[in-house]
């Protein structure tokens, strides 16, 4: 006797969380394998809590040491390095976003080293400026990067300390539902990533009109148009547009600072005997 046929149905990860999106919209999306699997449509609802769960969360992930998230980020790593036979990409996919996430890993502790200065000043000050976390960022990997492109935008915007909504395309919502069964059983605190699937253009239209997002981040080749479109809307609230290239090769310093901020403090240096001419 035949057995009745067992279709998946993927999830929404929020909050730490697999959910139902709240709009009941499910795309069933074909597999390679004859099968087809229910893909949960993210919504401007949906979008709007997982903002919530991201600004709660970011602040407890930012207060961690470098060392820790770089520990949490390795630990995804050997989260992804366990099931790479099981995910369903290729196998130099699966092995390049495990090395990726190593890579990011190793940056946690030194990054923050290579973007501070100390700055030159004529008075007896000592000032400095450093690197701290832009705050909730929303990405949009190109779906030609695959299983790579998803971690290469959760190991550039964590290991600066943000908080991340990742939107993936439906069509993958099967490796991205992969990849947040690697992400719940890692050490990431709840709510710091957060993955949808459905259409990237009308999530990030929803995203761009949140009070509450830091920055968007784009990878690939986006259209021109929606490009445009974004950046003359994010104009007006100062929002960051942060356009990346494939994620072929990782982020260098420089271009993680843009998912960052530069804070300026100055201190007294002032020593009874020899005053700023010490300095």
């Amino acid at each position: 006797m035949s057995r009745l046929r067992i279709d998946k149905t993927l999830k929404l990860y929020v909050n730490g969380k697999f959910i139902r999106s709240e709009s009941g919209r499910v795309l069933a999306v074909p597999t390679g394998e004859g099968r087809v699997v229910n893909v949960a449509m993210g919504s401007k609802k949906d979008l709007r809590n997982a903002v919530l769960a991201a600004r709660k969360a970011q602040g407890g992930w930012c207060g961690k040491t470098a060392y820790n998230r770089g520990q949490i980020l390795y630990r995804l790593a050997e989260m992804l390095d366990g099931r790479a036979d099981a995910l369903p990409t290729t196998k130099a996919d699966a092995e390049a976003a495990v090395d990726r996430l190593v890579h990011y890993a190793g940056w946690a502790d030194k990054i923050t080293q290579v973007l501070s200065t100390l700055n030159p000043v004529s008075q007896t000050y000592v000032n400095y400026s450093r690197v701290r976390a832009l705050g909730v960022v929303v990405a949009a990997p190109d779906p030609k990067d695959g299983l790579l492109g998803m971690v290469e935008a959760i190991g550039a915007a964590t290991v600066m300390g943000n908080g991340l909504i990742l939107l993936t395309d439906a069509a993958q919502g099967e490796l991205a539902a992969a990849l947040t069964e690697a992400l719940h059983t890692s050490d990431f605190p709840s709510g710091v990533v957060n993955v949808f699937f459905g259409d990237q253009a009308e999530l990030l239209g929803h995203a761009s009109r949140h009070d509450d997002v830091d920055a968007l981040y784009l990878a690939g080749a986006a259209p021109a148009a929606v490009v445009k479109g974004l950046e003359e809307e994010n104009a007006l609230v100062l929002r960051r547009v942060l356009k990346v290239a494939s994620a072929a090769k990782p982020a260098d310093p420089l271009q993680l600072q843009v998912l960052s901020e530069v804070q300026t403090v100055w201190m007294s240096a002032y020593e009874s005997a020899g005053g700023g001419s010490a300095y």
